[in-house]
């Protein structure tokens, strides 16, 4: 992955999820908000967001997941 907001989102789940299903984590919600990760934009950040939101809940708890779903929303 080279786009640079994409590998910042990486290395906040990774320490939560694994290196691993971090990418991927990353990969899926993003082709499920319409894009790829190498295309990453910030005005796609808020929807990504919320989707990882989501979709940690069941891994780390609501709390954790929000704060790192507020993390993902205020990068640039």
């Amino acid at each position: 992955m080279a786009n640079p907001l994409a590998v910042k989102i990486e290395s906040f789940l990774s320490p939560l999820l694994g290196e691993m299903m971090a990418h991927s984590t990353v990969m899926i919600q993003c082709k499920k908000i319409g894009t790829i990760a190498d295309e990453l934009k910030p005005e796609d950040l808020p929807k990504l967001a919320e989707r990882i939101e989501k979709a940690l809940i069941i891994f780390v708890g609501s709390e954790k997941a929000r704060k790192t779903a507020e993390a993902i929303k205020s990068l640039r």
